[in-house]
């Protein structure tokens, strides 16, 4: 298991939330809620194609208040990239996010 955390704010907007996901990452679904994200470079999906059981970096399932996120301790720069533009996206409707680990 990676480190997990739950970001969250007041005005989330779920719908929107599962729209960037699906358009700035390269998602793959991992059972019902929860989606494996990669970021969207050149160098990284060419690098994931020849290896198609790569582990994602991370973790997420949008949830009523915020994302659920675990970093999978397995791409650090890419796991802190896709954290940091979460909460960026999070910050265009919240004044503040709550960051707690689970």
């Amino acid at each position: 298991m990676g480190k997990e955390l739950r970001l969250s704010g007041q005005n989330f907007n779920p719908e929107a939330a599962l729209q960037f996901v699906q358009r700035r990452f390269r998602v793959e679904q991992h059972g019902t809620s929860l989606m494996g994200l990669f970021m969207l470079t050149p160098e990284a999906t060419s690098a994931r194609l020849s290896s198609p059981e790569t582990w994602p970096p991370v973790f997420v399932s949008v949830e009523a208040t915020g994302f659920y996120f675990c970093d999978n301790l397995c791409a650090a720069q890419e796991a802190a990239l896709i954290f940091k533009q979460l909460c960026e996206f999070m910050l265009t409707t919240n004044e503040d996010i709550q960051v707690a680990e689970l």
